[in-house]
């Protein structure tokens, strides 16, 4: 019964901000109809630049860049440039998985997923 609950609990972390996990890199949503986003952050795993880029099906893609800071522990994320009113909230950081409340959409949670290459 341990075992099970152990395995149990383990299992519900999906969201929160793993140790040693970086910001930094390149990330990409897929839609799954043509359509991703790409962050691509440097600097340091509080601040620096980063580049947004937006793939559509039917029109170029449409590139912004911008600062950002990132606090680990509240998982704050601002861009001034991409969310001058509010700023994002990193729900998951893993090695591989970066979860966005707030962008780019100001009413959807987005998965975006390490692209390095």
């Amino acid at each position: 019964m341990v075992a099970m609950l152990s395995v149990s609990m383990s299992s519900c972390k999906d969201d929160g901000i793993d140790e040693g996990a970086t910001i930094l890199g390149s990330w990409v949503h897929e839609d799954g109809v043509g359509e991703a986003d790409v962050l691509f952050f440097t600097g340091s795993l509080t601040q620096g630049e980063v580049t947004y880029t937006e793939y559509d099906d039917d029109d170029y893609p449409e590139v912004r860049k911008s600062s950002f800071t990132f606090d680990p522990k509240t998982g704050t994320l601002s861009v001034p440039g991409f969310l001058p009113y509010r700023d994002a909230k990193v729900i998951t950081l893993t090695p591989t998985k970066l979860k966005l409340r707030y962008f780019p959409d100001d009413d959807d949670d987005t998965t975006f997923y390490r692209n390095d290459k």
